[in-house]
């Protein structure tokens, strides 16, 4: 007499049941769909900005082939000159050329032979100093770049070679190859945060010997050219070249500055009044997309090409 209702009772549940599932699987696909919308927006979206990146890397190459004065670089030049942000379909797009032979090339630390380069060794602890920093960083930095595996600069602080990296909690080797980028210094023992923060709008990694460009150099680097040198004296330097820099390497070489303290011939030979390194830095933004692009430019006669884009840092 009761089963009647006692299957309505268990028909309605099932019926329940069913609508909860269809509910649940429906807001699953429903929010699966918006995760794969959004997958994929953020992929066009950041193809977008890189692709934006690369037009702002175009742009630098045509503003620097257009320079009609290769022979003196200085920083009232069209490239020299920051832009205003652009608005971009979805977005924004910023970029800058800087000069990267207004930075101590780290690689010129040694010779094309692999021998130790006084000079520039002297110039890069001086540098050290001025910037507050422990001049004896600069023999990890040599045990770094040599070719061979052993800590063989020990007059210049504490070197550091396989034995020390591969001790650490993340073991790695040492490059024992000249640098490819300035953030491998974060990889050299002694380089930390704070040092590396310091050090790195000073310098660059350049392939061979390269010379710095004294139109464009920050007062620390002109400094860094003599121990005898105070920060004062950088400061006139930097009045005396103003805004159009020295058209030629003596008139730099005999500023009133070094009436006292010449430089030598070996000091002036790494020196120049201009330069074919550059760095380009992008930073785009589309939608909810991010990106950061660095690209180094060699300038010549006929134009300028890149030699490594990275993105994030370089």
């Amino acid at each position: 007499m009761n089963a009647a209702p006692v299957q309505r009772g268990v028909a309605l549940i099932t019926a329940l049941l069913v609508v909860a599932l269809a509910t649940v699987a429906a807001v699953a696909m429903a929010s699966r769909q918006q995760l794969d919308v959004r997958r994929t927006a953020n992929l066009l979206q950041g193809d977008q900005a890189y692709v934006y990146a690369q037009a702002v890397e175009d742009w630098a190459r045509v503003v620097l082939k257009r320079d009609e004065n290769k022979q003196v670089d200085s920083l009232d030049e069209d490239w020299a000159q920051q832009l205003s942000p652009i608005a971009v379909p979805g977005g924004q797009v910023n970029g800058f050329i800087l000069d990267l032979q207004g930075r101590f090339n780290l690689n010129n630390l040694l010779n094309s032979d692999g021998q130790l380069s006084e000079p520039d060794l002297n110039y890069f602890r001086t540098l050290l100093r001025n910037l507050e920093l422990n001049d004896q960083l600069t023999a990890a930095v040599l045990d770094w770049i040599d070719v061979d595996t052993q800590t063989r600069y020990e007059d210049y602080g504490d070197g550091a070679e396989d034995d020390f990296y591969l001790s650490t909690d993340v073991p790695y080797r040492a490059a024992n190859r000249e640098f490819q980028s300035i953030s491998e210094l974060r990889l050299v023992r002694g380089f930390d945060a704070e040092v590396w923060n310091k050090l790195a709008p000073y310098v660059c990694a350049l392939q061979g010997r390269v010379a710095l460009n004294v139109n464009t150099a920050a007062a620390p680097l002109l400094q860094a050219l003599s121990e005898d040198l105070t920060q004062r004296d950088a400061e006139q330097l930097v009045e005396e070249r103003g805004e159009t820099g020295f058209e030629r390497l003596d008139a730099f070489a005999n500023s009133p500055v070094f009436a006292s303290r010449p430089l030598s011939q070996a000091q002036q030979g790494n020196l120049a009044i201009n330069s074919s390194y550059f760095l380009v830095r992008s930073e785009i933004g589309v939608g909810s997309a991010r990106a950061r692009v660095f690209s180094v430019l060699q300038r010549a006669s006929n134009g300028a090409t890149t030699l490594t884009r990275t993105q994030g840092t370089w």
